[in-house]
């Protein structure tokens, strides 16, 4: 029986088992720490942070098996290898743990709420498919980009969605202070440029006025909208689209603590991609 639009699947019996398991590998996790810590087992507590990425692979099982996809609960294994495993000044504590493992604990729960409506007879809807997937083809290439930087990108690219141009600016020019590279990281600067120029405009009433910065073809591999310049009807709009679709992407794959209020406006970007529906055949 197909279940209306909007209406949650009932949790199947594996998704219940692994709903309950993450949080019971992490804090369960935790209390092992601690008991073999006090029985002399291990020196420190905050070094037996196995259930915690134990509990980050069955997240990302679980938003996997989900009718729909969650970005952030796919990428929880690399937040716990980066957190967990690779050699930080700041030793893991069980402190961190806990917060860890109650930041699964709420992805969890996000997922069952929000990622359990039933496909659409069609699938997914085109655009959030096809968002989602330019968002997997590019995160590769912008794979160890600086957290920081993608916060600042988060908060550019928010900012100029509620017209606050100067947070826009800010966040847009400490972004391009910090990042570095060739490829990729310069397609994102001239992006940024785009995006922080445009805010720039209309901050001031300007609203004809675009940005000199112009995108190239070598710059296609890493936009989400490649078109033949005669299907373009405003250049300026069409790169502006551009940028903001790649800065949303990059922000919401690398910068973890604005995930949920990049998903929670996912919206506002699927409408820049609406107008182009039937362009890219969909």
């Amino acid at each position: 029986m197909e279940l209306p639009a909007g209406t949650r699947n009932p949790l199947t019996p594996l998704e219940l088992r692994l709903s309950v398991a993450v949080p019971v590998l992490c804090f369960g996790g935790v209390a092992l720490g601690i008991f073999l810590w006090k029985g002399g087992y291990i020196q420190d507590p905050g070094s037996f942070y196995w259930g915690c990425i134990a509990g980050a692979v069955l997240l990302a099982y679980l938003a996997w098996i989900k009718p729909r996809r969650d970005i952030v609960s796919l990428l929880a294994p690399l937040y716990a290898v980066i957190i967990f495993l690779l050699p930080l000044e700041n030793k893991p504590t069980v402190l961190l743990q806990l917060l860890f493992g109650v930041s699964l604990t709420i992805l969890v729960v996000r997922l069952n709420l929000r990622f359990s409506t039933p496909i659409k007879k069609f699938g997914e809807d085109p655009m959030e498919k096809y968002l989602y997937e330019y968002m997997h083809r590019i995160t590769p290439l912008y794979r160890g980009i600086d957290r920081k930087a993608a916060h600042e990108i988060a908060s550019a690219v928010l900012s100029f969605k509620f017209g606050l141009y100067p947070n826009t600016m800010a966040g847009a020019d400490q972004a391009i202070a910090i990042l570095t590279g060739e490829g990729p990281i310069v397609t994102l600067k001239k992006a940024l440029r785009i995006l922080r120029d445009r805010a720039d405009r209309l901050e001031k009433f300007e609203v004809r006025e675009y940005s000199a910065e112009k995108f190239s073809p070598g710059d296609e591999p890493y936009l989400a909208l490649n078109l033949p310049p005669e299907q373009v009807e405003n250049k300026e709009d069409f790169a502006l689209d551009n940028s903001m679709l790649l800065c949303y992407a990059v922000a919401y794959l690398y910068s973890p603590d604005d995930g949920q209020m990049l998903d929670e406006h996912q919206n506002f970007f699927l409408q820049i991609l609406n107008p182009y529906k039937e362009l890219l055949g969909l």
